[in-house]
């Protein structure tokens, strides 16, 4: 409005109009110049079609969110674009980034972390110099949770973040984060209204040709790859933008424990069915992302974990004498099963369809009888991925609690030779296993060490964790049939060499 009244001075126009009469002036002239056009029959639309600035996660030009967990990552996954946007990177998190043939503006609304929770993401991505100056290759505009009063999604918030991007030509602008832009507004987030500010602020702000990326929390357990079914708050929030993107652990872990898996996975959708393949990443302790591969894998391991959960009954029982037998490289017939389980062939036969048509079982080979061939199973991959990655998840605890009524030793021809497994012993001894003794546990190829003793309460039940990896863990072992004390190693004696010329 100064600039308005500047140049009418400039063309001698003298008007005393008010300045919400001169705001409403502009809007008038706005909603001209922007007055979406009506089409007919042969006429050809001048839109174009919207292209990804990174491949599946970032729509050029649009507005993208970015739904992610508590410290998952978001604010470092914007740094680190705008370092690959800087280093003009053919690819960021292994997905192709189309740089501009000139350098792209870069705007960051940070006004979730204060100044100093900001300064270490910079330094790490090395957005500023060591006097903490901001790099005029990297970012143009920069602000923080102590300007949160100026820039927001209240009508003069706004205004003054629209005045700031107009001074670029076509810029990133990071909004980080939603919540913090809508906290001036007074609004419950779960509430209905909350989405209007937010379609005000999107509007406004895309008229100024920038692309942007504003990050919002999800749910604090994401149990889909959906960023619309796991965005925090209310319903209508999705419908604002027209790109959104799920960043969320891939392995979830109990509250309170510390993460050992970091793998972080991407997961990008738009408003209709048109959906992109995830991507699985890792942030650095030095700084920076990695790549490390599709994220299909992950998912199917996660189905898995979703549908072992639901068994119960003779198909849990079946389930885990599976992965008993899969985790000693050794298969199982249904026969077999049907003895261990005393139940008939047939029933168990319908569970193992059952179990395969779920993505946890299948058939690894068959023998020929003189009739039907015997097939002979194992858990599937993904299954036994989530159950040894699972700690005690699982039907019924990991490997199961079913009981082992045979007394005789189980033998199976696997595919990778003969597996054992040891027999239940009829008299259990009343003695319990001190926790955190190191132990081995036998496996198909022989005792292998580097476990100790999670639960020795009861001897015939032991659980055992894997030595500086306690997600990982094997239960209802027997003492001294299926794990047993570390034995000392072999003491090495002269070693007689002879040669032959």
């Amino acid at each position: 409005m100064p600039l308005m009244r500047n140049k009418a001075f400039d063309l001698d126009v003298h008007d005393d109009a008010k300045d919400p009469e001169l705001k409403a002036y502009l809007d008038a002239a706005e909603r001209r110049l922007h007055k979406g056009k009506v089409y007919r029959a042969g006429e050809k639309l001048e839109a174009t079609e919207s292209v990804f600035l990174l491949d599946g996660m970032v729509k050029l030009g649009e507005s993208n969110v970015i739904i992610g967990q508590p410290k998952v990552g978001k604010s470092s996954f914007s740094t680190g674009l705008i370092a690959a946007l800087r280093d003009r990177l053919p690819t960021f998190l292994g997905r192709d980034l189309s740089v501009p043939s000139e350098r792209m503006p870069v705007l960051v609304f940070g006004t979730d972390q204060s100044e100093g929770d900001w300064l270490h993401l910079l330094h790490r991505e090395t957005l500023v110099s060591e006097d903490q100056t901001l790099k005029s290759d990297s970012v143009d505009f920069f602000c923080s949770m102590e300007t949160g009063e100026q820039y927001n999604f209240t009508k003069d918030g706004i205004r003054r973040m629209r005045e700031e991007i107009e001074k670029h030509q076509f810029p990133l602008v990071i909004i980080d984060s939603l919540s913090s832009m809508m906290e001036p507004t007074g609004i419950e987030e779960n509430t209905s209204r909350y989405a209007q500010p937010i379609r005000n602020a999107i509007s406004q702000l895309r008229k100024t040709g920038a692309t942007l990326l504003v990050i919002h929390h999800s749910v604090k357990r994401p149990t889909t790859w959906d960023w619309i079914t796991e965005c925090r708050g209310s319903s209508s929030i999705s419908s604002v933008f027209s790109w959104g993107v799920l960043m969320r652990w891939v392995a979830q872990e109990e509250d309170g424990l510390a993460r050992i898996d970091r793998r972080v996975g991407f997961a990008g959708k738009g408003r209709g069915a048109n959906e992109s393949g995830g991507v699985m990443g890792q942030y650095m302790p030095e700084g920076g992302w990695t790549y490390l591969d599709g994220l299909e894998e992950a998912q199917k391991v996660e189905r898995a974990g979703q549908r072992i959960m639901e068994l119960g009954g003779v198909r849990a029982s079946v389930f885990d004498y599976l992965t008993l037998r899969t985790g000693l490289n050794a298969d199982v017939s249904a026969e077999e099963l049907a003895t261990e389980l005393d139940k008939q062939k047939g029933h168990i036969s319908r569970e193992l369809r059952s179990l395969k048509a779920k993505g946890l079982a299948e058939p690894v080979r068959s023998e020929e009888t003189g009739s039907r061939p015997r097939l002979y199973w194992m858990a599937s991959a993904a299954a036994m991925e989530w159950s040894l990655g699972g700690s005690d998840q699982g039907s019924n605890g990991l490997f199961g609690s079913f009981p082992i009524k045979s007394n005789k030793s189980n033998i199976s021809n696997s595919q990778s030779g003969t597996a054992v497994l040891p027999s239940s012993s009829k008299d259990p001894s009343p003695n319990a296993i001190n926790p955190k003794t190191k132990v081995e546990v036998l496996k198909a190829d022989g005792w292998s060490d580097g476990f100790i003793v999670r639960d020795g309460s009861n001897p015939d039940k032991i659980s055992v964790e894997k030595l500086g990896n306690p997600m990982i863990t094997i239960s209802n072992l027997r003492w001294e049939l299926d794990v047993r004390p570390c034995q000392p190693a072999p003491e090495k004696g002269e070693v007689n060499t002879v040669f032959n010329f």
